[in-house]
């Protein structure tokens, strides 16, 4: 059996009167919480003035909930560098992609290539480190807080430009290698040395986009090296405890799997609500799903995010929304429930701690909408009394080990910064595309991994790749050689490393050969026919030549899908019917065998327990399919229902 998993928030004792921490730890321990993340905003009360450390207040806290029997989480403090280091390093300020400095007066105020910011990142780090590093109730650290956000992962600096040539000179090694990979005879876009090379802002039309990846990529590793030099000092200074990270939702400007090689814990940050508002602008606007899910979260982003990060290490929800947030479109109250549903929907993804975030809701500055387990005058709000339901919840269950999925889904980060540079039509999204895939499993009763190119694929008997576009070789084989099915979606395939266009547009043994591409308006779909049931390619299809079998067929003649000997290729984004219905084939070809449930209806299976969660608003009884001994819940689920059932042996 697996550790028990535990409860946790996010709590800030610097805006709160001192008389208020004792009061605050003993109902913390009421509530059932174990674990007290602080401090990632505090470096102006930890250091007021350069090289003057005021610690009485925080070492105070730290013995209070410690004392109490509370595990805290210790942050570096580094999102918030105060005003007079940037006094300072003015020049230390990120620069947005117009020129403009992004400059001091919230958070996230520094570029991630500036060399003397690293170094006080260091330096803070450091002593926060040497201070608590031994300390008995430190047993975890967080490094910094949401690492690019508020777009904060590029900067168009001088700093960074400097860096940036130093990487490219470091991977090219001579500037005519460069050249040729950039493809920079067109448009004379050749240069004679790196010196030479300038960031990707400000061109009169659109830049290279070989430019613009490598850029990405030079990115993602600043973003890379900046954790890693926090993490370092971390483990010489409190070696044993876990290191973390808070990462966001359907967020993609950075590798995540190479920042997580560093740490122990991948922890991100689950707020239903205000992501749901939020794809609605970043993606495809979905006006049912949006009226009929406003106060409960779409049903299915915040699984596939749960299981993208389980995926790159030990998975924590660093801030759970408790309440109404203050970030997005339109903020509602989560309907009553809802909480607890989403605190069981992470445990069933293998969540070891969900951190509600915050304790009490602030009265001043930016986040005083937002709300926290407590209000405002200290009265516990819904979100406490539903996090103390689960809390007395989890000590009548012994949840099982999580096991390898049997269908694994490749995303890829590269891969998602090429569909944004190369785009062809402005409907497609990555992660939209990717959450499309990932509901088609879940619609059918299944569990599925989410994984990376360098996964070990033995073992899964379906492979699913929604859109890979530099998918090489080496990977494809790795795959055809688990033994698994393989279903491959639009633009796999149809770049190289290099972002150029290989001589063959698709993959080998997949049934078809791409030869143009149809990138539309999602209004504006082709309509298509699949073994009896219509249904429309939108946002993106291919043309080509079938050599393997071909199914189904567009209304001017091309097939929806092909199938060669190593797998099955979709020529085109289905909607979400038809991708249904495709998936569930290629899940019972694989062996597998696929539940519809009814809308709404999600269920994942850990170990010997299947977890059952209700979005809708009607009552939906469990398809009598799924069979074993009720330990939570009922079989008729109300929405915001929880139900775990023991499978039968």
């Amino acid at each position: 059996m697996s550790k028990s998993p535990e409860l946790g928030v996010c709590y800030y004792p610097e805006h709160w009167p001192e008389e208020m921490w004792i009061t605050d730890a003993e109902n913390m321990i009421k509530n059932g919480i174990s674990w007290v993340r602080i401090a990632e905003f505090a470096w102006s009360r930890i250091e007021p003035s350069s090289g003057v450390f005021d610690w009485n207040w925080l070492d105070k806290i730290v013995d209070i909930l410690g004392s109490n029997g509370l595990k805290i989480v210790m942050c570096t403090p580094t999102a918030t560098p105060p005003k007079w280091l940037v006094d300072q390093m003015p020049d230390m300020v990120a620069i947005d992609e117009n020129g403009q400095a992004r400059k001091f007066g919230s958070r996230r105020h520094y570029s991630f290539s500036h060399i003397g910011y690293q170094k006080e990142s260091q330096r803070i780090t450091k002593a926060v480190a040497e201070r608590y590093g031994q300390n008995n109730f430190v047993k975890a650290w967080q490094t910094d807080n949401e690492f690019g956000c508020h777009e904060t992962t590029y900067s168009w600096c001088l700093s960074t430009l400097r860096e940036f040539r130093i990487w490219l000179e470091k991977k090219y090694q001579n500037i005519d290698d460069l050249n040729k990979s950039w493809g920079n005879v067109f448009w004379s876009m050749e240069y004679r040395s790196f010196e030479e090379i300038e960031l990707p802002n400000l061109t009169v039309t659109e830049a290279n986009p070989s430019h613009n990846f490598d850029f990405r990529k030079f990115s993602s590793d600043q973003v890379k090296n900046f954790n890693y030099q926090q993490v370092k000092i971390l483990n010489d200074y409190s070696p044993g405890r876990p290191i973390s990270h808070n990462f966001m939702g359907h967020f993609t400007e950075f590798d995540h799997r190479e920042i997580c090689k560093d740490l122990n814990i991948a922890a991100w940050d689950s707020y239903p609500l205000g992501f749901l508002q939020n794809m609605q602008t970043i993606a495809r606007e979905d006006k049912k799903l949006l009226e009929d899910c406003y106060n409960i979260g779409d049903p299915d982003f915040q699984s596939y995010h749960h299981d993208l990060y389980r995926g790159m290490g030990r998975l924590w929800i660093m801030e759970q929304q408790p309440g109404p947030v203050n970030w997005a479109r339109y903020n509602p109250i989560p309907i009553a429930g809802a909480v607890r549903m989403w605190t069981w929907e992470a445990f069933a993804h293998d969540a070891e701690v969900v951190s509600y975030f915050r304790w009490r809701q602030a009265p001043f500055a930016q986040e005083q909408m937002h709300a926290g387990l407590m209000y405002r005058d200290n009265t516990p709000a819904i979100g406490s009394h539903e996090a103390m339901q689960v809390s007395n919840e989890i000590q009548m269950l012994n949840l099982p080990e999580t096991q390898k999925s049997e269908i694994a889904l490749l995303h890829d980060y590269e891969a998602c910064w090429i569909t944004e540079l190369d785009g062809q039509t402005e409907d497609f999204h990555y992660t939209r595309l990717m959450i499309d895939f990932y509901k088609s499993v879940r619609v059918n009763g299944g569990s599925l991994d989410i994984v990376g190119k360098k996964a070990d694929f033995t073992g899964y008997k379906l492979i699913i790749v929604p859109s890979f576009v530099h998918l090489e070789t080496d990977t494809f084989k790795k795959m055809v050689s688990s033994g698994a099915k393989i279903l491959a979606g639009p633009r796999t395939g149809i770049k190289n490393r290099n972002f150029q266009i290989p001589e063959n547009l698709s993959l080998e043994g997949l049934g078809y050969k791409v030869k143009r591409v149809d990138a539309l308006p999602y209004e504006l779909p082709v309509e298509v026919e699949w073994k009896g049931q219509k249904g429309k390619l939108h946002v993106w299809r291919e043309q080509g030549d079938s050599s393997g079998i071909s199914e189904g067929k567009s209304e001017d003649g091309f097939p929806v899908i092909t199938s060669g000997n190593q797998g099955s290729y979709l020529c085109g984004w289905p909607d979400e019917a038809l991708l249904s219905s495709i998936m569930k084939e290629q899940m019972t070809m694989a062996g597998l065998k696929p539940i519809t449930l009814p809308e709404y209806l999600r269920v994942r299976q850990r170990g010997d327990l299947l977890f059952f969660t209700n979005y809708g608003k009607k009552n939906v009884d469990i398809p009598d399919a799924f069979q074993g001994e009720i330990l939570l819940g009922s079989k008729n689920m109300k929405q915001t229902d929880v139900t775990i059932l023991k499978i039968n042996k």
